[in-house]
């Protein structure tokens, strides 16, 4: 039997050494374009998302304090204060000074070029509704009695003022209590914040007269930063577990000034980080939040000065240097000017 013999055709007999290596390296190539692509396009979602995040950063710390610099001064303006002597049994030491401002703005870290702030305000609704004691009041150990006791409650702490001695803190260790015409205003001394006699207390004590307002429980909040992160530390507690308190991540400065009103005409005339004479002198605080973005950049991507007040002005604290490690992030600055409105209103 005969069988024909055909050749077979080229294209059913599969493909040459050049032809698979010619593919092979279009493949390459078109793998090589494709994770370029992925690769830029990854850059670019972890920049934008990174200033995202140093955005909102931003934003919740500015709201933060900005809260409670509004409500700072509550109970404290008008008073006469300078210093208040307080005493805490738990804190070490047990005495300690509380200074007499709404707002006090130091600088906290001078290398990192990040301030702190401290506020101060009362958070009772009678904070603005001072009383006076009845009768001469010689040492710590004496019942207050006081024209009017009523909003005083059992733990409340209480502030007695009488220019120009300095002020003292106590504790109410009961709600007040009519007696007669009067009010008592225990304050007993196995409370953490009533002091033995002699600890606080001024030569003489405080006189009929001195005024008494009622400080609810008292804010007394440090704001700085440490390990870029927005802290909160409640200066009349003892440093613990949740004391110093972290708020919010990626913040890497807060800087502040005073808005002083230097001819009493309830305007601010000038913006600067001079201590004020009084309480009534600063109206308002210029607050600056600096938050830094997580994505560490391959290129330099800020500049070596970042201006953190409105018109470019880098006088009064309003720059923040950055060596060349850190200009490998990006960055996000908001900034406000927050009134005190407990002051103006007194004022």
């Amino acid at each position: 039997m005969m069988f024909n013999e055909h050749p077979l055709h080229r294209s059913a007999s599969g493909f040459s050494l050049v032809e698979i290596m010619v593919a092979m390296v279009i493949g390459m190539l078109g793998i090589l374009i494709i994770m370029q692509t992925f690769l830029m396009f990854e850059g670019q979602k972890r920049t934008t998302t990174g200033t995202a995040d140093a955005q909102e950063n931003a934003l919740m710390a500015l709201f933060t304090m900005e809260r409670d610099v509004r409500m700072s001064g509550l109970g404290l303006v008008g008073l006469g204060c300078t210093t208040i002597n307080a005493y805490n049994s738990n804190m070490t030491p047990t005495t300690y000074p509380i200074n007499a401002w709404p707002v006090t703005i130091a600088r906290d870290d001078p290398a990192a070029g990040t301030d702190r702030i401290t506020l101060v305000y009362s958070t009772s609704a009678f904070g603005n509704i001072p009383t006076t004691i009845a009768s001469p009041m010689p040492s710590e150990s004496s019942i207050l009695n006081v024209n009017n006791g009523d909003g005083f409650v059992a733990n409340d702490l209480v502030l007695i003022s009488e220019p120009p001695k300095a002020c003292s803190m106590i504790q109410a260790s009961q709600d007040g209590q009519k007696t007669g015409t009067d009010w008592n205003i225990q304050h007993n001394p196995s409370w953490p914040y009533n002091p033995p006699a002699g600890a606080i207390f001024p030569v003489g004590g405080y006189g009929t007269g001195a005024r008494l307002t009622n400080m609810g429980s008292m804010v007394n909040h440090a704001y700085y930063v440490q390990n870029n992160t927005l802290m909160m530390s409640d200066v009349n507690l003892p440093a613990g577990a949740a004391n110093p308190l972290p708020l919010v991540n990626g913040i890497v400065a807060i800087r502040a000034q005073y808005g002083r009103d230097t001819n009493a005409d309830g305007f601010v005339d000038v913006y600067d980080n001079t201590a004020p004479a009084s309480a009534t002198d600063v109206v308002a605080v210029k607050l600056a939040v600096v938050a830094r973005s997580g994505q560490l950049e391959k290129d330099t991507v800020s500049p070596a000065t970042l201006v953190l007040w409105n018109g470019g002005t880098i006088l009064n604290g309003g720059a923040l240097a950055l060596d060349a490690a850190a200009r490998l992030y990006r960055y996000k600055i908001y900034q406000t000017t927050i009134p005190l409105r407990n002051v103006l209103w007194n004022n």
